[in-house]
């Protein structure tokens, strides 16, 4: 990405503060925070799939209740809310939904694809025209018989992606699709039916690939399935069109808009003091939900070759890079370097790379964050090498050395259900699995 895309300062226009407004108490956000840090962040047994939430499945999903309460109760309509990572998009529905403008920043071109069809009101009818068309289209016509009549349109590494993960009748109705999909002019019913192509292929259950495990982010090949998939991708598609379609009617009336930028939390192309409310759930380190690992699923039939995948997840949060800092302003995070190393010194690199491109964005946050309004990070943690690497805390404690004021943290359960989490095949339980049952809710305040 040029460095010119980063010097671009994202244009939201924030309308002038009505005159009742202008009458309303200011809200004392730090009193505020500590108060709602002190609930029952779980939400157990609440309804998660309403308005568009459910649309795609996405690993690691926080319920949108809790960015819903730090919205309704830490700032007011018309106020811009941000989510620095925003993964599936959950933090700007549930702002929209509110009353709020919202912005969502994120590297992952699946992300901002789910994001921008989730958060955006459509013409009903036109989407369910052009869905209609593809798909009689693609049963009428099917423009690829084999692999060898696709090669045109994807390259050698993509067509063997597909040979390994898909069956050869799955693999000619997939091309069948996303051929006519092209094909639709209007450029956000185009993504609406991308997403809904990629919904088909990145599931719950088992789905159309021999992937198991994919919509947690941990696919592998399961021999089991091997001419055992007897859906066929032109019903699922038909069945998924008409649920994205009743999905989207719930945000038809939303009247703010969402800006959806693909763009890097350390890097963000915002204007200082531009924001009223950050709320992220940012990435677990050394890839411990490797999302490219699932996303590519979808991404190579929409155009994205491998090579170009594999390049941009080393740019990711949580990539498994090695740092050559490994010295913090947080106590916690040098104690744990120093464990780590006399464990396995390259893990303990990647783990310092994690809380420094953390310590980076965490800066970036506080940077465009107004002052005096909050930001929020819900933060897992896990076990590497046997070590907790106390997410959590090193986080506080960071945001502390950037310039935040703490106001608290607060833990809540992890239903793993309910946030998608992984499931390990392994009867040793380590890595994410070993600290996948809490998380931390870390409440901060800019300094005014």
């Amino acid at each position: 990405m040029s460095e010119l895309f980063y010097q671009y300062q994202l244009p939201i226009q924030v309308a002038l503060p009505k005159t009742e407004l202008l009458l309303e108490q200011p809200i004392d956000i730090e009193n505020k925070l500590r108060h709602l840090l002190s609930l029952d962040l779980t939400f157990n047994g609440k309804k998660t799939n309403y308005a568009t939430h459910s649309m795609h499945a996405f690993a690691a999903k926080f319920p949108p209740q809790l960015p819903q309460l730090f919205i309704n109760h830490l700032t007011r309509p018309g106020e811009i809310v941000l989510d620095p990572m925003v993964g599936s998009g959950t933090v700007l529905v549930e702002a929209l939904l509110a009353g709020r403008k919202a912005v969502g920043v994120d590297l992952d071109p699946l992300a901002l694809l789910i994001t921008r069809v989730k958060s955006k009101p459509l013409n009903l009818i036109k989407c369910y025209q052009a869905g209609k068309e593809v798909l009689e289209s693609s049963k009428r016509n099917v423009p690829v018989k084999n692999l060898n009549e696709i090669k045109f349109h994807y390259d050698i590494s993509a067509l063997n992606f597909f040979s390994y993960w898909f069956e050869a009748t799955v693999i000619e109705e997939l091309a069948a699709l996303i051929h006519n999909i092209k094909k639709v002019e209007d450029a956000d019913i185009r993504q609406f039916l991308e997403m809904v192509f990629s919904s088909i292929i990145i599931t719950k259950s088992a789905g159309l690939t021999l992937a198991r495990d994919l919509a947690h982010s941990r696919p592998h090949r399961d021999l089991n399935r091997v001419g055992k998939i007897n859906q066929s991708a032109f019903d699922a598609f038909a069945e998924k069109l008409q649920i994205s379609i009743e999905a989207l009617r719930s945000i038809a009336y939303i009247e703010e808009k969402g800006a959806i930028v693909r763009a890097d939390v350390r890097k963000l192309p915002l204007a200082d003091n531009s924001i009223d409310l950050v709320v992220t759930s940012p990435p677990y380190a050394a890839n411990a939900i490797d999302y490219m690992r699932a996303h590519k699923f979808s991404l190579i039939w929409l155009g994205y070759s491998p090579d170009s995948l594999s390049e941009l997840r080393r740019k990711y949060i949580g990539a498994e890079l090695k740092a050559t800092k490994l010295d913090f302003n947080s106590e916690t995070a040098n104690q744990i370097i120093a464990t780590l190393k006399g464990i396995d010194e390259n893990r303990a690199r990647i783990v310092a790379h994690y809380y420094a491109d953390m310590e980076v964005g965490l800066a970036e946050m506080l940077r465009v964050l107004n002052k005096g309004k909050a930001a929020i990070l819900v933060i897992g943690s896990s076990v590497i090498k046997g070590v907790d690497i106390k997410a959590p805390t090193v986080l506080a404690e960071l945001a502390e050395a950037v310039g935040f004021n703490l106001v608290g943290i607060a833990k809540r359960e992890i239903l793993r259900n309910a946030r998608m989490m992984p499931t390990s095949h392994a009867s040793e339980r380590n890595g994410i699995e070993a600290r996948m049952h809490e998380e931390g809710v870390i409440g901060l305040v800019k300094p005014k």
